[in-house]
C-alpha cells in the first residue's frame, strides 16, 4: 500500500518525506479501517448466514463510510489549518488514505467471494487479524527487535485491537 503520488518538492530528501508521510496516512487508514471491520464484523457474526450480499455490503458499507467520514473531517481541518485552501500534501494524504481504506475492503472481499457463506465472516474476521499482527510484527521488527519481541509486539497489538473492536461493540449495544 505505497500511495504513488511524490509531491514535497523537486528535493529529494523532501521527497522521501512526502512519500514517508503518504505511507503513514496509508497505513493509519488501512489499520482504522481493519479495526472498525473487525467490530462490525463481530457484532454480526450470529447473523452471518445471511449470504454474500450482507457480507460485501457490510465491508463496503463500513468501508466507504468511515472513509467519507475521514477524508471530510481530514479535508476540512486542512482548510482550517491552510486559511481555506487545500494544499498538494493534502490532496495526496486524501488519494493515500483512499487506498489504505480500498485495499482493507478488497482483501475483506476475496474470501466473500470464494467461500460458502457459513466460512466467510469468520474467515475475514483471521484475514483482518492477520493483517493487523502482521503489521505490529514488522513494526517491531523493524525497530531491530528479535523474533521473539516482535511476535509479542504483534500479539499485544492484535489484542488491544480486538479490545478496542470489543468495547465499540459493548458501549453501541451489540
Amino acid at each position: 500500500m505505497t500511495p504513488v503520488a511524490e509531491g514535497g518538492g523537486g528535493d529529494s530528501a523532501a521527497g522521501s518525506e512526502h512519500r514517508l508521510e503518504l505511507r503513514k496516512e496509508a497505513w493509519v487508514m488501512a489499520l482504522y479501517v481493519a479495526v472498525c471491520l473487525l467490530a462490525a464484523l463481530s457484532a454480526v457474526a450470529e447473523h452471518a448466514g445471511d449470504g454474500h450480499v450482507r457480507a460485501l455490503g457490510l465491508i463496503w458499507g463500513t468501508t466507504i463510510g468511515l472513509t467519507l467520514a475521514h477524508v471530510f473531517a481530514f479535508r476540512v481541518s486542512a482548510r482550517l489549518i491552510a486559511e481555506g485552501e487545500i494544499r498538494p500534501d493534502d490532496r495526496d494524504a486524501t488519494v493515500a488514505q483512499l487506498i489504505g481504506a480500498t485495499a482493507v475492503a478488497v482483501i475483506a472481499t476475496i474470501p466473500v467471494l470464494l467461500l460458502p457463506a457459513t466460512a466467510e465472516f469468520d474467515v475475514v474476521r483471521w484475514e483482518l487479524a492477520v493483517l493487523i499482527a502482521l503489521v505490529g510484527y514488522v513494526v517491531a521488527k523493524s525497530s531491530g527487535a528479535g523474533r521473539t519481541r516482535s511476535l509479542v509486539y504483534g500479539a499485544v497489538l492484535l489484542i488491544t485491537a480486538v479490545a478496542i473492536a470489543l468495547t465499540k461493540n459493548v458501549l453501541s449495544g451489540h
